[in-house]
């Protein structure tokens, strides 16, 4: 056996006879013997990674074979799908990612985003909230835009987040899509590769191809699943715990000295009673529950020479781990492509999203700091509004759940998806195509509080609102293509005429003391006329025009050139700025064709890339450059009222322009032994100036802030992929992928030169240079005074208080022995210093295991329910949270202190530095056991294959700072909805 281009032996060569497991691998020498039954002529089936299979008749007494294997290039001759296009991977300039369905459905989720975290370099992927239903965020290559205003649901463009075309048409959704109805998902993330889409794609493109039918039989496959969800959440505290921190509270300022003063601590009515009977109540786990999740599809797929369609359907239901919240999505899907004539195909695209959505007010919050001496329910077992008899201003963390007429948060949404093309191809490389898009949204959402919900129970009023939104998102595309030969030149030419437009209708109506309950958000004619009701309907629309140029040209294979250039136009911008050109070049250098490396017999691919491209982008909401009025009736003339007319808050620029974001990139692409290892990197820089920025203005303005092009930002890094073919054994095989990505991030510009310290929320709100957009500034903690430190503590102070040991101890900025807003600074930022992810699949026989480990390292997170640490010991708190004493010199948290909290006393100052952690964390995302039957028994069953699966998702997380153990900090701080752990059992079936 050996190699057809090097006549070289090739070891470990898998020969089967085919239709049964008899087979053997070659040895050292390329040699291999096989023992076949019988007496009449077999096939057998030879196959070697990195070699094209061959299929042999042999007869019974053929007593040698002498086998030549094709080097096989069908990894250089993948196709990837670039902005209005396709090029083999060889030829590929840019920067662009390819993942493929069997990774996609790797992961069971509702949401293809989920399903690629770590999979893509460049691309850092969290889920946003453990909600029924929610979705991940992503950025790609950092964030380049301060200012993160939105284009409306329709259009599906975040100006921070990467665009979305499915099926080569934008205006989609990936969360709307089922994962299953998915080809493949491409990530183009320098400016040569998203440049054709111009300001669309400034932070990034994310190209979805959904499945197509296929010429053949017709073939359908089922795939389902069903899993239960767990809470991960720090418990509260109870029993001893508990009274150990109301002791401490109350020996702190001399009230406490011995177990003998226990009844003196609990004051209030049936406290010390509820003590002495082990009364304990644990709030966080009656407001939670096992949540379920389960999903199924069904899809079609055949056609003949000239009509190919595929045809989808898909249920996914969840059930949220807080009870009131819970997802329904069903999925309708039909692609159909036909060839009209030789030269002419079309082809319609269309699918139907539905879901219903309730979500609920966080209760976790009050779980955690109520007493654990209340009385959730009553004698009858009804939930007991006010549940510490001595409060009468907290109500229940299980206030909502009493009945139907409590508390709902409905939404109810349809998405229709209809995209058409007519492709026209009257010669040889030739091609014209139109596409025309259509993504239609419906949605209504529902709320209604009674006066008791968690939400209503400080002001004692029901609220009922509804808001109906209609959305209409149209983007019709014109392409025209040329591709030419000539001996060793291959050119590609295209040209591109884009126009996209955006309507939004908007109905808002709410009012306070809906006359019944039952009513809820229905009939809000019903509602108080003693206060206003409010009634909005907005209309917001805008358009996009822009034409688009590329040339792809080859010289042999070896040396490529990409140059695109397009012409923007954004109506949202202001007369004389609307329109802006964005030119990109890319190189690309196969350096493996060349001659000096053809005895480099081990090296498959080495190419060198490089690109540069400017991108644009317009960060504001339509008609952000104009001034609107809005209407007051607080004015009149004597007794006659009147109407004034007065400027919203932020007044509009007739100068504003584009942002802009030059992008140099340097590639390397890398394929060795027949391609068992296979590895890319790309170093880039990316430099954003003239950043939207929303500017404060002197009160005497009259009015208050204003936005012009006076910032800039800076994204660097390297990011890196390596696969590897570990064993290709006849029985046992192993692959391996590492994915790692690390992003510079800063502000490198704003327009005073200085920081801009936020009015409101300045620990997460400021914008600091030299540092990222969503940065941490507050005290910098540096532990709690010490016993032995009491002689230093006492040297700082604030107003007439000295420090004491039990107080926090905070970096004294400026050296004058006291605490001031001067003494805060960056303290950390939630942008990770880097992402990685580390996949390995094995395979025997019949069985596969897949594991997946995701790590983000050197992010900061505002840990929420940190910040309900009581003090006073009257109420509640996770009972991970370490106090000093005495007796345990924790640095971790401040003694508590009868009376006190934590805004409250001087000793506590830098309070806000308590809930900012490291949140570096290293997590078994995915565990995965499956089995496939053998065909021969599921062929019994009418299946041409059968595969049962066993996934745990967030299975085991390690985090770096002992103080959120037990919470995952890829939730990001926030103490609602938690993320999960998932165990699921499913099954793949094709027929």
């Amino acid at each position: 056996m050996v190699s057809a281009d090097k006549s070289e032996p090739l070891i470990g060569v898998t020969v089967v006879e085919k239709g049964t497991t008899n087979g053997i691998s070659t040895d050292t020498k390329g040699e291999f013997a096989l023992n076949v039954a019988g007496n009449q002529r077999v096939t057998l089936v030879v196959s070697y990674i990195g070699f094209k299979a061959q299929e042999l008749d042999v007869a019974p007494d053929q007593a040698r074979l002498d086998i030549r294997l094709a080097a096989n290039t069908a990894a250089l001759d993948e196709v990837v799908v670039i902005g209005y296009g396709t090029v083999k991977k060889r030829d590929l300039t840019g920067s662009v990612y390819s993942v493929k369905s069997d990774d996609i459905v790797q992961t069971p989720t509702h949401n293809a985003i989920e399903a690629i975290q770590g999979r893509v370099p460049g691309a850092d992927i969290v889920r946003t909230s453990g909600a029924a239903g929610a979705n991940s965020s992503i950025s790609i290559r950092g964030t380049r835009s301060i200012n993160n205003a939105g284009t409306g649901a329709a259009s599906g463009i975040d100006r921070n987040g990467p665009l979305t075309i499915i099926d080569g048409f934008q205006g989609g959704n990936i969360a709307d899509l089922n994962p299953n109805d998915i080809e493949s998902i491409e990530v183009l993330k320098d400016a040569s590769s998203t440049a054709i889409y111009g300001a669309q794609g400034a932070n990034g493109v994310i190209i979805v191809t959904t499945k197509k039918g296929a010429a053949g039989k017709v073939r359908v496959a089922y795939n389902g699943y069903y899993g239960v969800n767990t809470y991960r959440f720090p418990e509260s505290r109870t029993g001893q715990d508990y009274l150990n921190l109301r002791r401490e509270a109350w020996r702190t300022t001399g009230d406490w000295n011995s177990p003998d003063d226990d009844a003196k601590i609990f004051p209030e009515v049936g406290e010390y009673a509820a003590v002495q009977a082990g009364q304990w109540v644990d709030w966080v786990d009656l407001v939670k529950r096992n949540g379920t999740q389960q999903n199924h599809s069904v899809s079609l797929r055949g056609g003949s020479d000239n009509t190919k369609v595929f045809a989808s359907a898909g249920y996914f239901r969840e059930e949220g781990m807080l009870r009131n919240n819970d997802y329904d999505r069903y999925n309708l899907r039909l692609n159909v492509d036909q060839n009209i004539s030789k030269i002419i195909k079309t082809g319609f695209l269309s699918q139907i999203t539905y879901f219903k959505q309730d979500n609920r007010q966080n209760p976790l919050g009050q779980a955690t700091s109520l007493s654990p001496l209340g009385v959730p329910y009553d004698a009858n077992g009804a939930i007991n509004t006010y549940p510490i008899a001595a409060d009468q201003s907290r109500v229940s963390p299980l206030a909502d759940e009493r009945g139907p007429y409590v508390a709902r948060d409905n939404t109810i949404r349809t998405n229709i998806i209809a995209n058409g093309y007519l492709e026209v191809t009257p010669v040889k490389g030739l091609s014209l195509r139109s596409n025309f898009g259509t993504n239609l949204t419906f949605s209504r959402r529902g709320i209604y509080n009674d006066r008791t919900s968690l939400t209503q129970a400080s002001n004692r009023t029901s609220v009922s609102s509804t808001e109906n939104n209609f959305s209409r998102f149209y983007n019709w595309d014109n392409i025209i293509s040329y591709n030419k030969d000539f001996g060793d030149h291959n050119f590609t030419l295209t040209g591109i005429t884009n126009y996209i437009q955006s309507d939004n209708d908007n109905t808002y109506a709410s009012g306070t003391n809906q006359l019944l309950a039952s009513q809820l958000f229905y009939d809000l004619s019903a509602t108080s006329t003693s206060v206003t009701r409010t009634i909005r309907s907005p209309y917001v629309g805008s358009k996009n025009m822009a034409y688009a140029g590329r040339l792809n040209y080859s010289y042999k294979g070896k040396y490529l050139l990409t140059l695109t250039g397009r012409y923007d136009g954004a109506s949202r911008l202001a007369a004389g700025n609307k329109w802006d050109f964005f030119p990109s070049a890319a190189v690309g250098w196969n350096i493996s064709d060349e001659a000096f490396l053809k005895d480099f017999e081990k090296l498959n691919n080495l190419k060198l890339r490089a690109s540069y491209g400017v991108a644009g982008n317009y960060a504001i909401d339509p008609y952000g450059t104009q001034s609107v009025l809005s209407a007051s009736t607080r004015m009149g003339f004597g007794d006659v009222p009147a109407t004034a007319y007065l400027f919203q808050a932020t007044v509009g620029n007739p100068n504003l322009g584009w942002e802009k974001s030059a992008t140099t990139d340097i590639g390397l692409d890398l394929g060795m032994f027949n391609n068992r290892v296979s590895a890319t990197v790309d170093v880039y820089d990316t430099r954003t100036s003239d950043i939207l920025l929303l500017r404060p203005l002197p009160i005497s303005s009259g009015v208050s802030q204003v936005y012009e092009n006076i910032g800039a930002t800076r994204n660097r890094g390297i990011e890196f992929a390596l696969t590897t073919q570990n064993i290709q054994a006849k029985d046992f095989k192993w692959s391996s992928t590492i994915t790692f990505s690390r992003n510079i991030e800063e502000i490198t510009r704003l327009i005073s030169g200085t920081d801009i310290i936020a009015s409101s929320n300045p620990e997460s709100n400021s914008l600091l240079l030299g540092h990222p957009i969503r940065s941490f500034y507050t005290y910098k903690k540096l532990g709690i005074w010490q016993t032995n430190e009491a002689d230093i503590a006492a040297q700082y102070k604030l107003g007439n208080y000295t420090f004491k040991p039990g107080d926090i101890k905070l970096l004294d900025l400026n050296g004058d022995y006291t605490f001031t807003a001067a003494d805060q600074m960056y303290i950390g930022s939630n942008v990770p210093k880097w992402v990685a992810g580390f996949q390995n699949t094995f395979t025997y026989k019949g069985f596969d295991l897949n594991m997946f480990w995701f790590a983000r390292y050197g992010q900061m997170i505002n840990a929420e329910f940190l910040g309900r640490y009581n003090t006073a010991g009257s109420g509640n708190g996770p009972a991970i949270i370490d106090y000093w004493t005495p007796e345990n010199p924790t640095n971790d948290f401040p003694r508590p202190r009868r009376g006190t909290t934590l805004s409250s006393y001087q000793g506590y100052t830098g309070y806000q530095a308590l809930n900012f952690v490291d949140g570096s964390y290293l997590k078994l995302r995915t565990l995965t056991l499956g089995y496939t039957i053998p065909k021969g028994i599921a062929g019994k069953a009418f299946l041409e294959s059968a595969r049962i699966y066993a996934t745990a998702s967030n299975l085991f997380v390690l985090a770096k700072s002992h103080l959120i153990k037990d919470y995952d900090p890829e939730r990001g701080g926030s103490e609602s909805t938690p993320l999960s752990r998932q165990f699921i059992l499913g099954v793949n079936l094709n027929f």
